[in-house]
C-alpha cells in the first residue's frame, strides 16, 4: 500500500502525486481485509489533503471525506473484430474518416512533443496554468518508465506536423492512458481516434493470470469526454477520494499564522 506524503507547514500530509490518479491496497488476494492498512494510515498521520484509491474505505474508520468517483475501462481480452464491434456507429463513422484522412501513427520514445502539444493546446484551459516544474515531473516519469519496460508513446502526423499523442503506461493487467494532448486539426481530423484504435489493435486479445487486461482512460468528470471514451466500449470503474483533518489546535495555529 503506497502512501504517497508531502511535507507542509512542517506536518507530513497524505497527498496524491500528479499523474497517478488511483492508489490504495494493492494484492492478489481479493479477499483480504483492507481495513487494517486505512486504519493505520489515519492514525499515522493526522491530515490528507487528498487521496485516491481504489477501494471503498472502511466505514469505520473517520476520514473526514469520502467522495465517490469514477473512471472508464475498456476489456482487452476479447478480440478485436468483437472490441471494434462494440464501438458506438459514431465513433466506427469516425474511424473509417480518420483512416482515409492522410494520419500516420508512430511510436517513438521522446516524450517532448507530447508536452509541446499540451502545452501549446491545453494548457491555457486549465485554472491557474501549468507550472514548469509539472512538465519536468513528466519527462522524469516518462524516463523511469522507459528503463522500466512500462511505457508506450504514440503520435499522429500528417504532412510531416504531429497532431496528437498519447503517453500509455502499462504495470500488470492495467494500461494507463496516462497523458494525451492535440491540436484542434487533430482533434477535428479524428487523429486520436486513430491512434487509440490502433493501440486497442495491438493489445486486443490479451489476458494475465490475474484477469483480463483493462485499458483505463482515466477519465476526468466531464460529460464530452466521458462520452468519447465510452463511444470505444469504455464502462465504468469506481474510486474514491478520501480526505480528513485531525491537525492539533497548536498546529492549525501554526498554519494559520503562516497562510495569513
Amino acid at each position: 500500500m503506497p502512501v504517497p506524503l508531502r511535507q507542509k507547514w512542517g506536518v507530513w500530509r497524505v497527498h496524491q502525486p500528479f499523474f497517478c490518479q488511483i492508489l490504495g491496497v494493492f494484492s492478489r488476494d481479493h479477499l483480504l481485509d483492507t481495513r487494517p492498512f486505512y486504519q493505520l494510515v489515519y492514525q499515522r498521520f493526522s491530515y490528507g489533503s487528498v487521496w485516491q484509491v481504489g477501494q471503498h474505505p472502511p466505514v469505520d474508520v473517520p476520514f473526514g471525506l469520502v467522495r465517490p468517483l469514477s473512471t472508464q475501462v475498456l476489456d482487452l481480452s476479447d478480440t478485436y473484430s468483437a472490441i471494434h464491434a462494440r464501438y458506438t456507429p459514431d465513433r466506427r463513422r469516425n474511424l473509417r474518416r480518420a483512416k482515409t484522412a492522410g494520419w500516420y501513427v508512430r511510436e517513438t520514445t521522446d516524450v517532448e512533443p507530447l508536452i509541446v502539444l499540451f502545452r501549446d493546446n491545453h494548457a491555457h484551459t486549465i485554472e491557474g496554468g501549468v507550472a514548469d516544474w509539472a512538465y519536468n515531473i513528466l519527462q522524469n516519469l516518462c524516463a523511469e518508465l522507459q528503463k522500466r519496460g512500462l511505457a508506450t508513446l504514440l503520435y499522429t502526423e500528417r504532412n510531416g506536423k504531429t497532431e496528437a499523442g498519447a503517453l500509455f503506461v502499462q504495470h500488470q493487467n492495467r494500461i494507463l492512458y496516462l497523458f494525451n494532448a492535440a491540436t484542434e486539426a487533430g482533434r477535428s481530423g479524428n487523429a486520436r481516434t486513430l491512434l487509440l484504435d490502433q493501440f486497442i489493435q495491438q493489445k486486443a486479445g490479451q489476458r494475465l493470470l490475474t484477469g483480463p487486461v483493462l485499458l483505463d482512460f482515466e477519465s476526468p468528470e466531464k460529460a464530452l469526454i466521458r462520452d468519447f471514451y465510452a463511444s470505444f466500449g469504455a464502462v465504468i470503474q469506481p474510486f474514491w477520494s478520501v480526505r480528513w483533518d485531525r491537525l492539533t489546535w497548536p498546529e492549525r495555529l501554526f498554519r494559520w499564522l503562516l497562510t495569513r
